[in-house]
């Protein structure tokens, strides 16, 4: 640099555990380390260690304690935390907690659309205190989350970075199946959020009893592919179960969860699915997405998914056969959605750190 100066190299720490968390996060990444004299390095639990694989971040097996953050903060001395929300883990909130100890700022990203204030579980401080500055997907979600209690102040409206990668490769829809058959792959959520710990079976057995209807109408078999939610873990006999109670037309699969979900995606006609990212990944490949509504939806969640041509049914069996009798696919332009999102976050960051 001229008059002999060298500038200083700032430092962010980019924290995720869950795979929705990691995913937000992870485009930013790339977008701030283009920017000169600034290191942002990535710690990575769970799910997210797969999603940060590319951007070589530090992996753990466990929660950090608060001594081990304490240490890592000394050391590094980060001017900025960025993170993620997760439901199982405290890591992001730890680094969180420890950070604000320091007078470090924190950015957090918001990934989907539903219970706000348990994304802050552990916290060393009241949600409606807002120690954090918050990126969210859309102003629906910012206006639920002043009604929360969030200062309004700290709510930036960014957009989801991750959803600005899948639509920006929206696609017309193709079939990768049969013309004799129909795949539909069912996107499972946690049993504890649909009150089925004592019945596992309750939900598939609804769309079993459609999609066999379904199959009858169309005269074809469907192929049903399950994959179950990242945080359950199917008994043994899980499957035999299922493929018992399955309708004629009907032959029911799981899927591999070790394999990328795109793929599992890409192979499909049809997806089913409660409340999941999948279902939006599905429409940004050009696939026919449905969520199941078992419990009442938050107003942003709605229009989230409506926007993104998802269609909402009640959990039927009868309401389910209609709609697929009857349906055409959804034709929305996603190639707009959450357009410019990294680089959103990206510049809250940056803004915050040039204060």
């Amino acid at each position: 640099m001229s008059n002999g100066l060298v500038a200083k190299i700032r430092t962010i720490v980019a924290v995720a555990h869950d795979i929705g968390g990691a995913q937000a996060i992870y485009p930013v990444i790339p977008t701030l380390r283009r920017r000169p004299n600034l290191r942002v390095n990535a710690i990575a639990g769970g799910f997210a260690k797969k999603v940060f694989a590319r951007v070589k971040a530090e992996n753990t097996e466990t929660d950090w304690s608060d001594t081990k953050i304490d240490d890592y903060l000394d050391r590094t001395r980060p001017d900025l935390v960025l993170s993620g929300t997760s439901w199982k883990s405290c890591l992001e909130q730890g680094f969180r907690n420890r950070a604000r100890l320091r007078n470090i700022p924190s950015v957090v990203v918001i990934d989907f659309w539903s219970d706000h204030p348990r994304r802050w579980h552990d916290a060393d401080y009241r949600f409606e205190d807002g120690q954090d500055r918050v990126c969210v997907p859309d102003k629906e979600t910012a206006a639920s989350m002043v009604r929360y209690g969030y200062p309004k102040d700290l709510l930036y409206v960014t957009g989801q970075p991750h959803l600005e990668r899948c639509f920006r490769r929206a696609t017309l829809p193709e079939s990768s199946s049969a013309a004799t058959e129909v795949t539909v792959l069912f996107l499972t959520i946690a049993l504890a959020a649909l009150k089925l710990e004592q019945d596992p079976i309750a939900q598939i057995r609804v769309v079993c009893e459609a999609l066999g209807r379904w199959s009858v109408s169309i005269k074809k078999p469907v192929i049903l592919t399950i994959r179950p939610h990242p945080h359950e873990n199917p008994a043994p006999d899980f499957l035999r179960r299922i493929q018992n109670l399955a309708p004629s037309g009907v032959t029911v699969r799981m899927a591999d969860r070790t394999k990328p979900i795109l793929g599992q995606l890409k192979k499909s006609d049809l997806v089913l699915g409660h409340i999941t990212m999948g279902l939006f990944e599905a429409r940004s490949l050009g696939k026919q997405a449905v969520a199941l509504e078992v419990t009442d939806h938050p107003p942003e969640l709605v229009a989230a998914m409506e926007s993104a041509g998802i269609a909402f049914l009640p959990f039927h069996a009868d309401r389910i056969t209609s709609f697929l009798s009857h349906s055409k696919q959804a034709t929305s332009d996603l190639g707009n959605l959450h357009r410019g999102a990294a680089a959103a976050v990206a510049k809250v960051c940056l803004d915050l750190m040039d204060r």
